[in-house]
């Protein structure tokens, strides 16, 4: 029974062996070996930073503009699901994107669907979020918090927390009735499909926004 074991052992060992040396020369010699190799590299650059840094560097310089002369701001066309990246007027990507299920209007509460129309900035980078990556934006903005207030969707309170917010450049609540965390992230542009409102774009676009523009950074949403 032992020496049967051994031999059981030992066949498994060499169709082992034989079988990584069959996969090896194949790696080798075949066109899956370029496609192998960019599957490792691809899993070494985590969430595409190194590649979304060297691309985005590539379309700075052809758009003739350094790094350190980079003033990003955000310019999102809902109409059009459409987001331009420019530095001062000069356009430096371009990107489709999906935005909330309920596509025309301004967003006035959480359970809308619409994407708001406004002026908000980058307040939060959120590395590990659901939808791969999150840039997060400060609404809702003073506008929408004293649009809500006369409305009575929210209290007054509540609007001069988001008020504060906007001052101090940092990102307002959440939890009232007008809705959020909104922001940009992965996941697809096909369709508008977001319930929250929130924009979306490829994964392999939001990994250049994310890893090339900073918190601070300018979005204007227009119709």
């Amino acid at each position: 029974m032992r020496k049967l074991a051994t031999i059981l052992g030992d066949y498994l060992f060499y169709c082992f062996a034989a079988i990584s040396v069959v996969t090896i020369v194949a790696i080798v010699l075949t066109p899956a070996r370029d496609f192998l190799m960019q599957e490792v590299k691809r899993s070494m650059d985590f969430k595409g930073q190194k590649r979304s840094i060297e691309k985005f560097n590539k379309k700075l310089q052809n758009a003739g503009i350094t790094r350190e002369s980079f003033n990003p701001q955000i310019l999102i066309r809902k109409r059009n699901r459409e987001m331009l990246v420019l530095s001062n007027d000069t356009i430096v990507a371009s990107y489709p994107i999906g935005i909330g299920r309920a596509t025309i209007g301004i967003k006035l509460n959480a359970k809308d669907q619409k994407t708001p129309e406004g002026q908000y900035y980058v307040c939060k980078k959120d590395i590990n979020n659901r939808f791969h990556l999150f840039l997060q934006i400060n609404y809702p903005s003073p506008d929408d918090a004293k649009r809500g207030s006369v409305q009575r969707i929210i209290k007054a309170t509540e609007e001069a927390e988001i008020t504060k917010a906007w001052k101090n450049s940092t990102c307002p609540p959440t939890n009232t009735a007008l809705g959020g965390p909104l922001g940009i992230h992965g996941f697809g542009a096909e369709s508008s499909w977001t319930s929250d409102g929130s924009i979306s774009l490829h994964n392999t676009h939001i990994e250049e926004l994310f890893w090339n523009i900073a918190t601070g950074t300018s979005v204007a949403i227009i119709p």
